[in-house]
């Protein structure tokens, strides 16, 4: 039972890095216009200045982060900066009065980043596999 867990937290850490860097890859190639709409949504929780830069940052989050699960590598603080990306794309949606089905793959991400964030890397690193 103890190695089927294993395999499950594996795949899980694999395809959600997958996405995460799929979307990443997108935000970054996306450019400024992209970074800037990105960083913009920070003004829903008080933040209204250096908006390109703040999206790139989160663009190298979801990108970085997305590769650190896919590796095992770093893979607790890099999902803090997905923790804390998916915090601002969850406000940002719910303020934005966005249907729940808009709302429920920021919701979701951000479940699953706290899960990663928070345990002692024995089920998100390397040696789990």
């Amino acid at each position: 039972m103890k190695d089927n867990n294993k395999l499950a937290f594996l795949i899980l850490r694999i395809g959600i890095g997958v996405l995460f860097t799929i979307f990443g890859i997108m935000k970054l190639a996306g450019g400024p216009g992209t970074w800037g709409f990105l960083g913009g949504t920070l003004k829903t929780v008080g933040i209204d200045f250096f908006p390109v830069g703040f999206g790139l940052l989160a663009s190298l989050a979801e990108f970085l982060g997305g590769l650190a699960l896919i590796t095992g590598f770093f893979v607790r603080p890099l999902a803090i900066g997905l923790f804390l990306t998916m915090v601002v794309a969850t406000i940002f949606k719910v303020s934005s009065g966005a249907s729940f089905a808009e709302i429920s793959y920021p919701l979701t991400m951000l479940l699953v980043t706290t899960f990663f964030a928070l345990n002692k890397g024995k089920v998100s690193s390397v040696s789990a596999a």
